[in-house]
């Protein structure tokens, strides 16, 4: 088995100085040219194009956990108690699907669309307690929301295989990234297997995939991204110039840049003055572009 690359951080740009308590959730939007992130604990979406240099910074209501977008172009936010549509010319709209409303100790955390445009995502505790009450849930396009897990601490790398057949999932509490098959047929899961174990100290965030179907991921307290092949083989490595990163996110007019987003919480002032871009978005280049994005049918 062969090392894997090393990309220094020298290579790694700084794009949009966010500030972010928790950046969150990168989602590139080619219609708009705009690479939309937020700031969890902050309640903010922010946007940044990278061929104009614009930033954008739009309040919201409560904590947001995920970004979609549909099929008409429009975006999809989950905020903490549920789904709503976003226009960034007029904000936030009437809600379109309650998720735990009655439970004021949860909010939703990150989700992806399968080939038929259902929304996979999960929900956490935001009290900070840290226990277990999140869920995983597999929403279709008629608003049927069908729990699939519980127990869940803090639901992550939530993504589908270029093909389909592969679901990614982390509770990141747990450390370790598992794999599942997955009938498209059926929205059904088979039994999780490990797909990568990190070492106490280090936790798994959010994940992109690429054409070649490898899985970038974000290491927390690793200060990294790794690029992973759909076997498990490290390939990449980025090194960041901040310890928290959150989850990386290709896109750009041609789909090979990756942006990442990154989180200030829980630094020490020592830890942040060391690390002026923590909560900021940057970004690399790489070699291969992004698997084609997959609209959600709500």
């Amino acid at each position: 088995m062969s090392a894997p690359r090393i990309i220094k951080r020298d290579a790694v740009m700084a794009v949009h100085h966010g500030n972010a308590l928790t950046g969150e959730v990168p989602c590139w939007d080619a219609r708009r040219e705009t690479l939309w992130w937020v700031d969890i604990q902050g309640q903010r979406l922010l946007g940044f194009s990278p061929r104009t240099g614009r930033q954008q910074e739009h309040n919201l209501p409560s904590m947001p956990g995920l970004l979609a977008l549909r099929g008409d172009g429009s975006l999809v936010i989950g905020l903490e108690d549920g789904l709503y549509p976003f226009d960034p010319a007029t904000g936030v709209g009437d809600r379109l699907v309650s998720v735990e409303a009655d439970d004021p100790r949860t909010r939703i955390n990150d989700g992806s669309a399968d080939a038929a445009g259902r929304l996979w995502f999960g929900t956490m505790d935001k009290t900070g307690s840290g226990q277990p009450i999140g869920s995983l849930y597999c929403l279709t396009a008629d608003h049927s929301l069908r729990t699939v897990r519980t127990g869940i601490g803090v639901p992550n790398a939530i993504a589908f295989a270029p093909d389909g057949r592969t679901f990614y999932f982390a509770d990141t509490p747990t450390g370790t990234i598992e794999a599942c098959d997955y009938d498209a047929a059926t929205a059904t899961l088979g039994a999780p297997r490990s797909f990568v174990a990190y070492p106490d100290g280090e936790r798994p965030d959010g994940i992109c995939i690429d054409a070649e179907g490898a899985i970038w991921g974000a290491v927390v307290g690793g200060g990294r991204v790794e690029r992973r092949l759909a076997d498990g083989t490290l390939h990449t490595i980025i090194e960041l110039p901040v310890s928290r990163p959150t989850m990386p996110m290709l896109g750009g007019a041609d789909g090979r840049t990756l942006f990442i987003t990154s989180q200030r919480r829980f630094l020490s002032a020592g830890q942040l003055a060391s690390e002026p871009l923590a909560g900021d978005l940057v970004a690399v280049r790489t070699d291969v572009p992004g698997a084609a994005s997959r609209p959600v049918a709500i």
